[in-house]
């Protein structure tokens, strides 16, 4: 318990959305930039904003990290 990780089924369907777009990225060897998160707010018919707030969650919750070039996966314990 106290453990900051939140356990996926408490997820809200944009940051799940969020999750997989950053997932996608990282297999693709590099982080979500500026430009995914602008296609992501289009994709979801949410803004931006609200986009930066399920990511910046997730960084929070140590599903993420966020670096200079963007936000790649957090650490994981499943098979690559």
């Amino acid at each position: 318990m106290g453990d900051r990780r939140t356990d996926v089924q408490e997820l809200s369907d944009l940051e799940l959305y969020v999750y997989d777009a950053v997932a996608g990225a990282d297999k693709a060897g590099r982080a979500l930039g500026e430009a995914e998160i602008g296609e992501i707010a289009e994709e979801t018919g949410r803004g931006e904003e609200e986009v930066r707030r399920a990511l910046e969650h997730l960084v929070a919750i140590d599903h993420l990290r966020s670096h200079s070039a963007g936000y790649v996966l957090g650490p994981h314990d499943w098979a690559a």
